[in-house]
């Protein structure tokens, strides 16, 4: 039996009054996910445990079958892990998003889903005016970078309060710092970030091409070096994964599977959807298990981008699903849909109510649904509240 995951980042929404009171699943074109809800069961699984955050770290470490209250120490360390970053037992990892600030509020949590070429010359004229022997900036992918500090454990930072930028769009910068022990150390780093961007050709640039300029760090998300066992250990399958973006295949590293890079992915509305399929179709050669993740879906619900949201959904279906049914029989494969977490456009954020999710292939049995929806997840009796369950339900044979 071969094993197939497809994660929709943030897929999950609230009924919207611009689609009279449905939600983007339920008015995308999905018929292949329809076709597996059809063929096989809907159900829905908690994947964000009380007490912690409604993260896509938490969320897809939960979706893997490792409860993040076990495991979890941060989102940090989970990318830099898919980076080559070593860690020592007291360092720790930041996330640290390139931002845009206008007016003293959080304008842009991607300054304007900056280019790779571009955010890395920005990364590296940080290190420059800003790297000591304790602090390192990572280059990572669009806005999406790591910093490192030595040692910062002796500091406290591991218990520093940190915020999400897409949490706190539009809101008061000043509100929403670092704080906690040692915690002006950090917002000193900030300060002095924005004095290094500002003045940069690139955000000049930008300025002149009226785009967002990246013109300040923020720091987030920050953690030790977890300690997680291997999926084969822990489920006796051999694994793969597929995603643009370094925390999921940071999390794959540590677990020991198999990491892709598939060429045009890029962690946004325009990634190679069909070109994540073709590779997960050829790995399954492979290993027991491939993981498909696709963070489109969550940039559109952060964005409030209901129409993209929508068209995410059916990219999704048509060139992601559609590849894998033309290709591998529910006979011999087991095929998961599932979002890792809600992320509503009303909200333009993560929240934490369980997901639905729809499985189907050889011996699951068949609930004959019309319709992958929210609604219809809910009306099914199938609820996994320990997220690992869901994972041991995929792969018993």
């Amino acid at each position: 039996m071969k094993y197939i995951i497809v994660v929709p980042d943030g897929a999950a929404d609230y009924p919207c009054p611009e689609l009279d009171g449905k939600t983007p699943l339920e008015v995308a074109d999905t018929p292949n996910m329809d076709y597996l809800s059809k063929e096989g069961i809907i159900g829905r699984v908690k994947t964000i445990p009380k007490g912690f955050p409604a993260s896509s770290d938490v969320a897809n470490l939960s979706l893997l079958g490792f409860d993040p209250q076990k495991y979890y120490t941060g989102r940090g360390p989970l990318e830099a892990a898919n980076m080559g970053i070593e860690l020592g037992s007291k360092d720790i990892a930041f996330r640290c998003n390139l931002v845009t600030e206008v007016d003293g509020k959080l304008a842009d949590y991607s300054a304007g889903h900056i280019t790779n070429r571009e955010a890395h010359i920005l990364i590296d004229a940080l290190n420059k005016e800003l790297g000591t022997k304790q602090i390192e900036f990572f280059p990572g992918v669009s806005y999406r970078h790591l910093m490192i500090f030595r040692d910062g454990y002796e500091l406290g930072f591991q218990d520093v309060r940190t915020f999400p930028p897409h949490d706190i769009m539009g809101s008061l910068v000043k509100k929403h710092l670092p704080s906690g022990k040692n915690a002006n150390l950090l917002v000193e780093l900030i300060d002095k970030s924005k004095q290094v961007l500002f003045k940069h050709e690139i955000n000049t640039v930008r300025v002149d091409l009226k785009e967002n300029p990246a013109n300040s760090i923020w720091l987030w998300g920050q953690g030790i070096k977890p300690q997680i066992p291997l999926f084969k250990d822990k489920f006796g399958k051999t694994g793969a994964v597929i995603s643009a973006v370094d925390l999921i295949k940071g999390i794959g590293k540590i677990i020991g599977f198999k990491v892709l890079e598939v060429e045009g992915a890029t962690g946004f509305y325009d990634t190679n959807y069909e070109g994540k399929a073709k590779a997960a179709l050829k790995v399954l050669e492979e290993v027991d298990l491939v993981y498909v993740h696709i963070e489109a879906t969550d940039e559109a619900g952060h964005n409030q981008d209901l129409r993209m949201k929508i068209t995410c959904l059916e990219r999704i279906d048509r060139f992601v699903l559609g590849t894998i049914l033309k290709e591998r029989d529910l006979e011999s494969t087991r095929i998961l849909v599932v979002p890792d977490h809600f992320t509503p456009l009303s909200k333009r954020t993560h929240t934490p109510e369980p997901v639905p999710f729809v499985i189907a292939g050889g011996k699951i049995p068949k609930s004959i649904t019309a319709k992958f929806s929210e609604e219809e997840a809910q009306r099914s009796s199938l609820y996994f509240e320990q997220t690992s369950l869901l994972m041991e339900y995929l792969v018993k044979e």
